[in-house]
């Protein structure tokens, strides 16, 4: 086996074996190229933006043979040891006169003035330079996979606690790792084609062609949030008992069942959405869709036995109208790791036509690290950035329920503050929007029982954070007996 260099991660760490691509790369493997490495290296010790390019985009892994491998290893180093830190370019003859160093002699010992004479009388062309880069990533990301199947079968001759689940998760996980090492990869943008395309919304919006994202169907949240936009991560934070979950049923619920006409005249449900509850089973969820969707009482529906007949008439036609609500999917599978959650939402949003909508996952504190740290503010931290870049890489919001601290109930005031987010830092810096939920009823309690039954209806909607848009706060009407808010007095 051929000992390589060290990479920026020595181990690949995966649910049925970890290894090294460092030290297991098969030495007769037919992924290598050494007149395309040499022609890199030739173009490096000519030209001073080849130098640059080749430094940022490539690292010695992805020189096969050795002496290549050496060589590469040393002009970047010369580039790098810089006070300033910034790289400076080194010539053909600059590298010649270093090579000559005792010092160069011993940490590099296959690099000698024959090689790079060898490498500097090869003719090459400097157009191509970009297509060897290339050449040279696509060669080491298939080394890569080579070493990765032969560890895999080895692991599945010998491990018979192997799932197909987690072979599987290995798999996609191997493929996010070499997929984004590529020069076509780049999220750099330039100004001018930013431009372009800002006075290409500034057109459309004012011809009303540009939605203003996933309306929620509450006033009190469209209006200041003018809907949830792709890659969104927004915080629905209470306390327990005060309705996170109905609020983000609901919201799904009035999402999923927009109806709009498609070209052939057909009415569809473009809106797909995936609730992920850590907390209840799928059964609970589906109880109390319909019990707002049909205003029966949730514990009717919990006892069936206490449905009358105008109940059981209107549950039926309830369940007609919304049995065929497929673009709504319920997950409450018991695994807790935010990578089984990634995995699964990503699955899923390749399965559907269209791809999802939003995502709510309910709720934060449930969900643990892929490894644990011993320090749960920090696997907090984890969990709410993998959920943000998660959103932004697939371009859909995700709503996250949170819970809030025990603090809240013990100001004088005691409206929501960011600061009440059980383990805050790291959720409120990521989070694109908090919303909390807030009820009269956990404030204060009174002696006169009715207003003790309206006031627990009342609750406040605290906008609290909200990164692109204005920040305030509404009141909303909870009916915790058919669990569903609205905005207004029945």
């Amino acid at each position: 086996m051929l000992q390589m260099s060290k990479n920026k991660k020595n181990f690949n760490k995966y649910h049925n074996f970890e290894f090294s691509l460092l030290n297991q790369v098969n030495e007769n493997t037919l992924f290598k190229d050494n007149l395309a490495e040499q022609t890199v290296l030739n173009l490096m010790m000519l030209d001073s933006e080849k130098q640059q390019l080749a430094s940022q985009y490539l690292s010695s892994e992805y020189f096969f043979f050795s002496s290549n491998r050496q060589l590469f290893e040393f002009i970047k180093e010369k580039r790098n040891k810089t006070i300033s830190g910034m790289g400076v370019f080194h010539d053909f003859y600059e590298i010649k006169t270093f090579i000559e160093n005792d010092e160069t002699k011993n940490k590099y010992p296959l690099v000698t003035v024959k090689l790079i004479n060898e490498i500097n009388t090869l003719f090459v062309n400097e157009d191509n330079f970009l297509a060897n880069v290339e050449h040279l990533i696509e060669l080491n990301k298939l080394r890569n996979l080579e070493v990765f199947y032969q560890v895999s079968l080895n692991s599945l001759s010998h491990n018979k606690e192997i799932t197909w689940t987690n072979s599987i998760q290995d798999f996609e996980t191997f493929l996010e790792e070499n997929f984004s090492n590529s020069l076509h990869n780049s999220s750099f943008v330039s100004f001018k084609k930013a431009t372009d395309e800002f006075e290409s919304l500034i057109e459309k919006g004012r011809r009303n062609e540009i939605p203003e994202g996933l309306k929620t169907g509450f006033n009190t949240l469209d209006n200041l949030l003018k809907g949830l936009k792709a890659g969104q991560l927004v915080i629905l934070a209470a306390r327990p008992g005060v309705g996170k979950t109905a609020l983000a049923l609901n919201i799904a619920k009035n999402i999923t069942q927009e109806e709009t006409i498609n070209s052939n005249h057909e009415i569809i449900r473009p809106y797909s959405c995936a609730f992920i509850s850590l907390e209840m089973p799928y059964m609970e969820l589906t109880l109390r869709l319909y019990s707002s969707m049909s205003n029966i009482p949730l514990a009717k529906l919990q006892k069936p036995s206490l449905l009358d007949s105008t109940e059981m008439t209107s549950l039926r036609s309830t369940i007609a109208t919304n049995k065929d609500l497929t673009n709504l999917y319920l997950d409450d599978n018991t695994s807790s790791k935010i990578s089984d959650i990634i995995w699964k939402i990503r699955q899923l949003n390749k399965e559907i036509p269209g791809g999802l909508q939003l995502i709510v996952i309910d709720y934060l504190q449930l969900i643990s690290g892929s490894e644990f740290s011993g320090n749960r503010q920090n696997e907090i931290a984890q969990i709410s950035r993998s959920l943000k870049l998660l959103a932004l890489d697939l371009k859909i919001p995700i709503i996250a329920l949170s819970q809030l601290s025990r603090t809240v109930e013990t100001r004088e005031n005691k409206r929501p503050q960011l600061s009440d987010l059980r383990e805050s830092g790291a959720i409120e810096q990521d989070a694109d929007i908090v919303i909390f939920l807030s009820r009269n009823i956990l404030h204060k309690k009174t002696n006169n029982e009715n207003e003790f039954i309206e006031n627990h209806s009342i609750t406040e909607v605290t906008i609290a954070k909200n990164r692109n848009g204005q920040v305030g706060y509404g009141e909303m009407l909870y009916d915790g007996k058919i669990v569903t808010f609205w905005e207004e007095t029945k």
